[in-house]
């Protein structure tokens, strides 16, 4: 008895056995974890991986590849200075077709290269009126519809 009133002692004093201490916490039981169910790991990278394809085209043929990748929501950069003026002029008509269908957009990035997105991917450009399709607004409200 004076041994338990001697421990209490110590304790309020903060001289006890540091093994009471441990003795307070309970024990991990790993069976009590089994009944458990985890929750789902969660990714932080939940948006898909957008793959831009580049082509440089030659010949009008290569147009329609370039309307599916836009069918398959992918983005298309198409570079022309390999290929003619008339033969460039008729792709782009093409591809503006196949994106105006899909709801999607067309973007002059520079002189000879154009960027085609369907309608999944906004693009924002700081220039005022990059967007052709702005462009083409603009020029409409400032010269008007003739009928």
């Amino acid at each position: 008895m004076a041994r338990g009133w001697y421990e209490k002692v110590l304790s309020v004093l903060g001289y006890s056995d540091q093994e009471d201490e441990y003795e307070a916490f309970e024990e991990y039981d790993e069976d009590d974890q089994k009944g458990r169910k985890r929750a789902p790991v969660l990714s932080l990278h939940t948006s898909p991986e957008v793959k831009i394809i580049v082509l440089t085209p030659t010949a009008f043929d290569e147009a329609e590849k370039a309307a599916n990748h836009l069918k398959s929501r992918k983005p298309v950069v198409l570079n022309f200075n390999r290929t003619t003026k008339e033969v460039a002029q008729r792709i782009l008509d093409f591809l503006s077709g196949t994106v105006f269908a899909l709801n999607g957009s067309m973007q002059r990035v520079s002189k000879e290269t154009f960027l085609f997105v369907p309608s999944n991917i906004t693009v924002y450009s700081e220039v005022p009126g990059g967007n052709m399709q702005d462009r083409l607004m603009l020029k409409l409200d400032r010269e008007g519809v003739n009928d």
